[in-house]
Parts: C-alpha cells; structure tokens; sequence
C-alpha cells in the first residue's frame, strides 16, 4: 500500500513539473496570435517588447497603441500607448482566486504611473488588472477591476469598478457593476450610481474579429444620474443586440432605450422608451469591408488617398449592401408625461437602386430620393397643448397661462389641423372624455406627404 502510495506520488510530482514545460510555448503562441489580431484592427498595433520565462510562468510586456491622426484636427500624427504587464502561471496547480486547478493562470496590469501625478488610488494596485484562468477543457474565466480612486483638482471620486466572465463552449458572458462616481469640481456637477453591464455573445473569436454579425446581447443599466440640482434620471437601461439569419446571412442590431422616470425643472416624464433596429444587412459585405479596412493605413498622410479608396469600394461593394434592402425602425417611441401621453413609430427601407457611381454616393438628394419613410405620432391632447403653450408662453415672453398665450395656441394648433399638418382632435378609444392629435409622414422618391397633403422637400 505504502509503495503504492509513493508511486501515485511521485507520478503528481512528475505531472506538475512536466506540465508547465508543455504549456508554457501553446501559452506563448496563443499570445503572439492575440498581438497579430491586435495588429489587423484598424489604427491598432502592439508588439512584445521583452519575454521573461521560468518554468512555472513567464512575464511579457506588450506595448499597444492606437494611432489618433485621423481623430486630430492640426494634421499631426499622434499615438495613445499603453503598455500591458502579462504575468502568467503554468498549471496544472494554480491556486487562483478563480481556481485551484486548470492550464494557465494569467494577469494583465496597466500600472497607470502616468496617471499617479494626477489620480490617486491605492499605491499597491495596478489602475487596471485582468485575470484569466483556462482550464483543461478549453474554457475561460475572466475577472477585472479598476481600484476606487480620485482626482481633487477635479472633483471627480470613482467608486471602483469590478467585472467577471466566463468563454465556454464558443460563448461568452460577462457582468461589471460600478457603485458611484461624483464630479463635483464642474459645473453643473454629475452624480452617477449603480452603474451594471451584462455581454453575452454566441460567437468564436474569429467570428467575433471579421466584422460580421452574430447572436449577441449587451444590457447597460444605471440606477440614477444626477446633473446639477435640476435634472434628475432613474431606471436608465441600454440594451444592444445582434444576430445573423444563417440562411439567409442577413444581419439584424438593436439599440434599445428607457428612462423610468426623468425630472428636468418642472418637466417630469416616466416611461420613455426609444427601440431601434437595422435589419436586412449584408454579412458579406461587412465582412468584406473589415478585410479592406485591415488593409488601409491609418495615418493622417493618407486620409486623401483612404477616402478614395473607400470610395472605389462602397461603388464595387454597395450592390450586395442595397440589394437587400436595408432598413432602420423606429418600433416603438413612447413617453408618459402629467398631461397625457405620446406613442410614434418609423420605418424606412431604400428604394429599387441600381449600382451608384461615386458622384451619387456623395449627394444627399441620391439618398432622399431612393429612400423610402413612413412614420406616425399620436399625442393626447391635454400634454400637445401644454407644449404648445411652453413654446408660445417662451416666444411672447408671457405667462403660459395668460389669456394671449392660450388665444395663439388655439389659433396654432387650428392652422396645424387646417393645414392638414395635425389630425384631430379625436376621441381616444378607452375613455370617450380625453382626446389626441396624430400625424403620418410619407416620404417616397423625393417628396414627402404629410397626413396625405404634398409637403416640398427638394
């Protein structure tokens, strides 16, 4: 029994010095192909400038940068650097926060001593570390944060920020919170709290990297913003989507907005909501896109020369984009306010174009006679005279509820209806007592019907 024993242990001692030798050059290749993915985005670059190996880890440092003169107006080339410090351990034992066991444990830190002058956070923490742990079935743990921290000359306290993730099975989610920031040294001063962002993502890496599309979902949350002492939002909530119809390989994004409930002065408003969506999109040509982009240098002597290279594509790619027929919706815009409600909606999708040659590229008059809008808005009546009576009270320099204000309002919203702008008022469906006004816009080869009456765009 006791030789038994010895054997299993010297065959744990032998598999834990053998296998960090084994790991540690995949480790490195799998690192020199993340630089190289790095290096084909646009405007990016990164090298290793120094490998140190042991055989239980390494420690590299990448420098990357991304080139700002396309950003920057005086002409000049300029870089953001950042260099990263890649410290990593070789399993199979790791004693990892995030696990005792698996392939590798790595950090990466941005050490922030260009920031200290100005920023102060706690001296024995990086300003930004990532941790990564890959176990023995391929999966990816990931952990982040950024250490609470502060700058007096501005006023400005980050409450710190922490996320977690996991890559597995060719999927990808990830949660962050941040409590609060203040900005207190301008004005007016901004107060942000519970701060949380959720990614989930069905897509490999390369997939993730050719610009196509794929099956993902990105949620952005704030609990409340403060700005000055007059304006306040809460239940603030982004939502970001995507997917691809693998038929078809016709791409979909959504861009989802809500407010719970806004104060600005007296104006108070809950419920709004603005969701937005691009369907009918090319995968072919986005991916065909991000592989002319990787090959155009990004530098402020070649943006004459970029533009007519982009140029020269969107003419010999734009017929696979508009074949499709692309489109933009507005599927639902809506707001609650004392006075009443507001509800609208928009849907636009271009026309039949044959291929456009550059000069019709560059019109806008091209793109509004091809492009085809339809959108309607319905508002209670009670809320559309208030804000008629806002705009007129602010123009005549007058009480809004003075005699003159509420005589051009009526005279107002009668020429609006008379000028077949405004429909209405009409009688609301759930309570015979409350009325509204709404409007329908139409907008085909270049001219545009409002509530079926000719309104001149061109």
């Amino acid at each position: 029994m006791k030789k038994i024993l010895a054997v299993l242990a010297f065959m744990l001692v032998a598999a834990c010095l053998v296998a960090p030798k084994i790991i540690a050059p995949k480790h490195q290749e799998k690192l020199a192909e993340i630089v190289a993915s790095i290096n084909k985005a646009t405007g990016y670059s990164a090298h290793i400038i120094s490998t140190h190996s042991a055989w239980f880890g390494s420690e590299n440092k990448v420098l990357v940068s991304y080139d700002i003169s396309p950003l920057d107006t005086s002409g000049q080339s300029q870089k953001l650097e950042t260099e990263l410090l890649i410290i990593t351990h070789y399993g199979p034992l790791l004693f990892s926060k995030q696990g005792i066991v698996g392939l590798y444990s790595t950090d990466i830190h941005i050490s922030g001593e260009k920031e200290r002058p100005i920023l102060n956070w706690n001296k024995d923490l990086p300003l930004y570390q990532l941790s990564v742990l890959g176990d023995f079935n391929g999966n990816i743990k990931v952990a982040d944060s950024i250490p609470k921290f502060t700058n007096p000359d501005n006023g400005i306290q980050f409450g710190g920020y922490s996320g977690q993730g996991e890559f597995k099975a060719q999927k990808f989610s990830y949660q962050g919170t941040l409590q609060q920031v203040d900005m207190t040294g301008r004005l007016p001063p901004i107060k942000v709290e519970d701060f949380t962002v959720s990614i989930d993502l069905d897509s490999d890496l390369d997939t993730l990297m050719s610009g196509g599309f794929y099956k993902s979902k990105t949620n952005f949350s704030l609990d409340r913003l403060s700005v000055g002492t007059n304006t306040e939002l809460s239940g603030i909530k982004i939502k970001v989507g995507s997917d691809l119809d693998k038929e078809t390989q016709l791409g979909t994004v959504t861009l989802d907005y809500y407010i719970n409930h806004m104060t600005y002065g007296e104006i108070e408003v809950n419920d709004l909501a603005m969701l937005t969506e691009l369907t009918n999109l090319s995968n072919r040509f986005f991916t065909d896109f991000k592989t002319f982009s990787n090959k155009v240098p990004v530098h402020v002597d070649s943006q004459e020369s970029n533009y007519e290279q982009l140029l020269t594509f969107m003419q010999e790619n734009i017929a696979e984009l508009l074949a499709q027929k692309p489109q933009f919706n507005v599927t639902e815009f809506k707001g609650s306010f004392p006075e009443g409600n507001f509800t609208g909606n928009l849907s636009s999708h271009f026309a039949n174009i044959q291929t456009p040659t550059l000069n019709e590229l560059i019109s806008p008059d091209f793109w509004l006679y091809n492009t085809v809008i339809k959108a309607n808005i319905k508002v209670d009546e009670p809320l559309l005279r208030d804000l008629a009576e806002q705009f007129i009270a602010n123009k005549m320099r007058a009480p809004k509820n003075a005699p003159q204000v509420k005589l051009q309002v009526q005279r107002l919203l009668q020429s609006l209806v008379d000028g077949g702008i405004l429909k209405g008022p009409e009688k609301t469906v759930i309570q015979s007592d409350q009325y509204f006004y709404s409007s329908e816009l139409l907008i085909k080869s270049g001219q545009a019907r409002i509530n079926d009456t000719p309104f001149p765009l061109m």
